[in-house]
């Protein structure tokens, strides 16, 4: 990659001949492959390869952004070109960003890789896909199913004009599926999905064909399950739920720039009590083959585990280098982007709860009427307003310390800061799982997860 590194080398050098106070370049060439299959038959498989270089300047005070996919000196310079003319105009009426001072880093890393995807064929990876979805609709005629499969290894070469210049390495793949089952008119679903850093080897790890029937045997059970009653109750969510509250519920809200845009109900509340003292919450991009991983971000800056919650007070947000210098605080490596068509935005990486030292049975043994809840089904979340409203993709009436009858149809609610404060128990259990996220028009991989909790006043939503 000689040639290219001395082509963004060059592009940098030339932003700064023109006035840039900052200048950033950002190469990226990926090898990408997304797969569909619905009931057994192949709806898509594409494999693509595509590269390009984002252009970042910053001209008194303002960014200019600039990308294209033609990787020649000409269609560079034009690039630069327009992301220097954008940024000079922006400056005219921008407030002033002053960028948080970063370390020069010159690095090259790489991802362990042992089956590079781009070198597997794409009908290996359909029989991959193929059998986990075969293995879902064996468990009952009732079972329809959606099964996806992507992957990606890249490229990535970032340079700045403070003197960073890294090359990375990377490769991920991704498994997900949804069983619907039917009966009577009645459609209850399941979904699964994993996901880890690395080449093909991976899918050995994965375990799609069980976990694709037991999804299968969840929707079919769901079929049977009671609705879920209105009202409030003690709750106690699994990991993967207690994962969906620490990313949408609380993560978002700790994303510096909507801080600064006044969109989260976090701000000006570091240093203050926000929760009991049963919550720490974990921002860590360094949790080896997690799906959120990364050495650096793409600023350039080095990733780290950042604590946002300790013990019910908020110690920090998660920051960028123009959000860590307009707030005075640290530069935490969250400036991530989905790829060269973008610039970077502040984003979470894997993110979650810490597990306490409870057991479950330690949880549900005083609870005299309650809810179990498992399983993340989406939602809807207001980081400004501070408000919730998630989904579970199973549930369970609890009654005196007992798990009991099986539950469909479940949703809960509240109020984000009134939440934390009502967690009155955390399990030493654990566990992550992988997602996409969206945020600003960008798809960012990420993780989320926790151990069980116990929340107390829960708003649930359901039949009263």
């Amino acid at each position: 990659m000689t040639q290219i590194t001395d082509l963004i080398l060059w592009i940098v050098n030339k932003g700064s001949e023109l006035g840039g106070d900052y200048v950033e370049a950002r190469y990226q060439k990926f090898h990408s492959t997304s797969i569909e299959i619905r009931d057994g038959k192949v709806v898509s498989a594409t494999p693509g390869i595509e590269q390009g270089v984002a252009i970042r300047v910053l001209f008194n005070g303002a960014w200019g952004f600039s990308t294209t996919n033609n990787i020649d000196k000409r269609s560079l310079e034009n690039a630069l070109n327009i992301a220097t003319k954008m940024a000079k105009q922006a400056s005219k009426d921008s407030e002033k960003t002053t960028l948080a001072p970063s370390n020069v880093v010159i690095d090259e890393v790489k991802i362990p890789v042992k089956e590079p995807l781009e070198e597997v064929s794409i009908e290996e990876k359909i029989k991959f896909l193929s059998k986990a979805d075969e293995a879902a609709r064996k468990v009952s005629p009732n079972i329809k199913t959606t099964s996806n499969y992507d992957d990606r290894t890249e490229i990535k070469i970032i340079c700045t004009s403070d003197g960073t210049q890294m090359e990375l390495r990377n490769s991920w793949v991704y498994w997900g599926m949804w069983a619907y089952a039917r009966e009577a008119g009645l459609i209850q679903s399941y979904r699964d999905r994993y996901a880890m850093l690395g080449g093909f080897e991976v899918t050995e790890k994965m375990n799609v064909e069980e976990r694709s029937m037991e999804a299968a045997k969840k929707a079919m059970e769901l079929l049977k399950a009671k609705p879920a009653p209105g009202g409030k109750f003690t709750v106690v969510i699994d990991g993967a739920l207690s994962g969906l509250m620490a990313h949408e519920a609380i993560g978002h809200a700790s994303e510096a720039d909507g801080v600064l845009r006044g969109t989260s109900i976090l701000r000006g509340k570091l240093g203050e009590r926000i929760g009991s003292e049963h919550v720490t919450l974990i921002d860590d991009a360094t949790i080896p083959e997690r799906f959120g991983t990364d050495v650096y971000d793409d600023e350039g800056i080095k990733t780290q585990r950042k604590v946002i919650i300790q013990k019910g007070v908020l110690k920090g947000y998660l920051t960028n280098r123009e959000a860590a210098g307009k707030m005075n605080l640290p530069v935490t490596g969250n400036a991530r982007a989905q790829d060269y068509r973008f610039p970077p935005i502040v984003r979470m990486t894997n993110t979650f709860f810490q597990p306490g030292d409870m057991s479950f049975e330690e949880l549900i043994e005083e609870i005299n009427y309650g809810i179990y809840a498992k399983g993340g089904r989406g939602g809807q979340v207001s980081p400004a307003e501070g408000i919730f409203q998630f989904g579970a993709q199973e549930a369970y009436l609890i009654v005196k310390g007992e798990v009991g009858e099986r539950l469909r149809d479940f949703s809960m609610s509240g109020f984000i800061l009134e939440t934390l404060k009502n967690v009155t128990g955390v399990a030493k259990d654990f566990d992550i799982y992988p997602s996409f996220c969206g945020k600003m028009g960008q798809s960012m991989r990420t993780t989320c997860g926790g151990p069980h909790m116990r929340i107390e006043n829960m708003m649930v939503g359901g039949r009263a």
